[in-house]
């Protein structure tokens, strides 16, 4: 199957558009918004040379024309890189069955680690990611140093997840370093403490080795082994 691109941009601009425009009430006097493609109500035209409050119904629909126009001309990878952060694995639920192998694999790992928080994903549950993740072809997925490792993975491993403060605790991020998993646990931690897990795992739980930003991190059927996790003491 090749990536059909036609279907893939209807995608994106069915996320736009059913998507509202909700303004962050955190920082709400900044103008600061939450939307797959706007970070704010305020957006710079270059050519009026003025700012345009996007939240306005004339102004949005103004907006709105211009990004479709932008998403109609593009290629994939500058679609992708269209969407905000926080909404990548939504976007790729959408648009997966719509790509070669070859681009789910990349858009998959790739949303995976250009969120923040995945495994909370308000829209795509973890349960939904292991089966994007073991439809994924491995020799796709992973580079080939990670796949080499992957490979070479012993029967049964000792894994360790570090959760942040608010984080969730059964994520499907874990890793077989540990100094690597206290790095996480204490990444956010200010007032409240995170915690350090820990698991035995068959390797067959293990769906896939990511470590292109050194993070050594091995995506883990969680479900397999919830029953089997403790907090390392």
């Amino acid at each position: 199957m090749q990536t059909n691109l036609t279907r893939i941009r209807e995608q994106t601009i069915k996320l736009f558009d059913t998507t509202p425009l909700i303004p962050n009430k955190a920082v709400e006097n900044m103008g600061a918004a939450c939307h797959p493609f706007a970070k704010s109500i305020f957006f710079y035209h270059r050519n009026r040379q003025k700012w345009l409050d996007i939240s306005t119904p004339n102004n949005y629909a103004f907006y709105r024309h211009l990004i479709l126009d932008r998403i109609n001309s593009l290629s994939l990878p500058f679609i992708y890189d269209m969407i905000l952060d926080d909404y990548k694995l939504t976007w790729f639920q959408l648009c997966k069955d719509y790509m070669s192998r070859e681009d789910f694999a990349y858009y998959l790992k790739h949303s995976w680690l250009d969120e923040e928080d995945p495994n909370q994903n308000p829209t795509v549950d973890r349960e939904e990611v292991l089966q994007y993740f073991r439809q994924a072809d491995k020799h796709h997925l992973m580079n080939p140093s990670d796949l080499a490792y992957y490979q070479n993975l012993p029967h049964t491993l000792t894994i360790y997840r570090g959760v942040s403060p608010h984080r969730a605790k059964y994520g499907l991020s874990w890793t077989a370093d540990q100094d690597m998993a206290m790095w996480f646990k204490k990444r956010y931690e200010s007032g409240s403490q995170g915690q350090l897990l820990t698991a035995v795992i068959s390797k067959k739980h293990v769906l896939a080795y990511i470590d292109e930003r050194n993070e050594h991190e091995l995506i883990v059927d969680v479900f397999k082994i919830q029953s089997q996790i403790y907090p390392v003491t």
